[in-house]
């Protein structure tokens, strides 16, 4: 189950990877949205969805709408963009973080990764 849980989030990634190298720079930032609340930070972000518990509503509540990303097998990726966080080594830069629902809309997994 893991497996193919990381696998459809990797397909997920190789989706909108694909995606966002058809745009300009400016067309790439746009086309993620940030979290409901200006400023929020990543980390702030994943510690609001538990994976297990957190449902669609209570991510939507906690985060807003992300870009989504639905599957066949009813798996469903929510992926939103923060600006100017900053890792553990401090690299500035822009890093999105990515939610997996399964198919009854509870948070499967969370990933952080930087763009």
């Amino acid at each position: 189950m893991s497996r193919r849980i990381t696998g459809l989030l990797a397909a997920a990634c190789l989706v909108l990877a694909g995606c966002a190298s058809t745009m300009d720079a400016q067309e790439a930032r746009n086309a993620v949205p940030e979290f409901r609340e200006p400023g929020m930070s990543v980390q702030a972000a994943k510690d609001a969805v538990l994976p297990g518990k957190s449902t669609k509503a209570d991510v939507a509540a906690a985060l807003g709408q992300g870009t989504v990303v639905k599957f066949d097998s009813g798996y469903e990726v929510w992926v939103y963009r923060a600006k100017n966080y900053k890792p553990a080594v401090d690299a500035p830069g822009t890093t999105e973080f990515i939610v997996l629902f399964s198919p009854s809309g509870v948070v499967s997994k969370t990933r952080i990764r930087p763009v």
